[in-house]
């Protein structure tokens, strides 16, 4: 009786046939958005006081997929989000963000800066869907180097050093 509970057990986990030591490597983008220009304060002139915020962006909810084939094709896929300040004089603003790609956590491979102008409704608010895709054009290129997709606002030094300091 227990040779063939055991046979069964075996059976079993044959049947299943799938190595739990078994390891994938995954050849598609890291992603991310970078700490300090993941969010744009804007002010108007050069007091920073709360009464002088135009507008406060976000880039949120950042997903990405991948397909992997004989080139490595991910979606990235996130939303741009923002609150009118006290100082805000328009009903709409334009905020340019950048894609960048990284390859080994240090060389930048490419970056691309890109416009989203946002409309703001009755209660102060505005967001926008941005999907944008990227590509490494061969698998055997994609095996040697880590890649990553690295987002944030594409900032002047002022606005930087505020990021920084708050």
């Amino acid at each position: 009786m227990r040779f063939a509970f055991l046979s069964a057990v075996m059976l079993l986990v044959a049947a299943c046939n799938k190595n739990p030591l078994e390891v994938t490597v995954s050849r598609c983008f890291g992603v991310a958005v970078v700490g300090d220009v993941g969010t744009l304060t804007k002010f108007k002139g050069v007091s920073r006081t709360t009464a002088d915020v135009e507008y406060t962006a976000s880039i949120m909810d950042v997903t990405s997929s991948c397909v992997e084939e004989a080139d490595v094709k991910a979606q990235l896929d996130f939303y741009i989000g923002a609150q009118a300040g006290p100082a805000l004089a328009n009903s709409s603003i334009t905020v340019p963000y950048f894609v960048a790609v990284v390859k080994d956590n240090s060389q930048l491979v490419s970056k691309r800066i890109y416009d989203v102008t946002l409309k703001f409704d009755g209660s102060g608010i505005a967001r926008s869907h941005e999907m944008l895709t990227q590509l490494i054009p061969s698998i055997e290129q994609a095996r040697r180097y880590n890649y990553e997709l690295l987002v944030g606002f594409q900032v002047d030094a002022d606005s930087a050093v505020y990021n920084m300091q708050r």
